[in-house]
């Protein structure tokens, strides 16, 4: 559903000539992220299937689980959308203050007043169009159940960050705190590749349940006499771990290396701040949980 509406969106935007349908599309977004949490919520029947079921090969693995956070997920991002869906601030007029003349007087729309006061980020076409990006990677991260998805999903939904970082171009400060964000994530997922690597060059597998299944029998033959299940020894793969968790811990800015946060978060405006420092940071604990 959000992936064949974002092509749709894409598509709109390419053979349209208006530019200023920006709260239009903030308000198809919202209908968009509530109709998929009602088609999340009517496929919550897999609670019955206890194991849930295994997607494209194993790549990603829903459950009853991952389907509610899901419907969160999209029930807060439409939350946040409603934000910039409609107009920022309504015109207050003195002689208009009271309910008996609200009633009883014939009303004047100042439009001026309303257009003056219009803020940027409600001209931004592609603002509801990121943002659609990163909930699309969010919601593979919370699904997968392979080390090659978790890349692939974390790095969809850390470009839309860098560039809803950077969505006011002009300004010098956003230009700044989204290039800090873009190098520093780099350097977290370069963490979370080489931790993937080792983690691969040591089991020969890049599935959780695999590799699950291998440590289990791997710490079976240290208190096992035989020689059966010697075949395997774990050199590295706390090490790898360790590495994978400092990524991630850079993603959500926990501590000790939450020093880029402020600057980032500080450079942006406040409604996209509530939408990186919220969506991005969920998804992370939930696939971590």
């Amino acid at each position: 559903m959000i992936f064949i509406s974002l092509l749709l969106l894409l598509l709109s935007n390419a053979v349209t000539l208006r530019r200023d349908k920006s709260i239009l599309y903030s308000r198809i977004t919202i209908i968009i992220l509530i109709y998929s949490a009602l088609i999340t919520y009517n496929n919550l029947y897999f609670s019955f299937l206890e194991k849930g079921i295994g997607l494209f090969g194993g790549l990603f693995h829903t459950t009853c689980n991952t389907n509610i956070f899901h419907i969160f997920i999209f029930l807060l991002s439409s939350v946040i959308l409603n934000l910039t869906a409609f107009y920022p601030r309504k015109v207050w007029t003195k002689e208009y203050s009271s309910i008996y003349k609200l009633l009883f007087c014939k009303l004047m729309y100042y439009q001026t007043s309303i257009l003056n006061k219009m803020g940027e980020q409600y001209k931004i076409i592609e603002y509801p169009l990121i943002l659609l990006f990163i909930i699309i990677g969010a919601l593979f991260l919370i699904s997968t159940s392979d080390l090659v998805s978790i890349f692939l999903s974390i790095e969809l939904q850390s470009y839309g960050l860098y560039l809803l970082s950077t969505i006011y171009r002009n300004s010098e400060s956003a230009t700044s705190g989204g290039l800090m964000y873009f190098l520093l994530g780099g350097l977290s997922s370069c963490f979370i590749l080489l931790s993937t690597s080792l983690l691969y060059a040591n089991s020969g597998t890049t599935n959780l349940d695999s590799l699950y299944i291998i440590t289990s029998i791997s710490d079976i033959a240290q208190y096992n006499s035989s020689n059966i299940l010697y075949w395997y020894q774990p050199y590295y793969i706390h090490i790898s771990l360790l590495i994978m968790s400092v990524g991630f811990l850079f993603k959500v800015s926990a501590a000790p290396f939450h020093f880029w946060s402020p600057d980032v978060y500080d450079a942006i405006p406040t409604i996209v701040t509530t939408f990186v420092a919220i969506i991005a940071k969920i998804s992370i604990f939930i696939f971590l949980l």
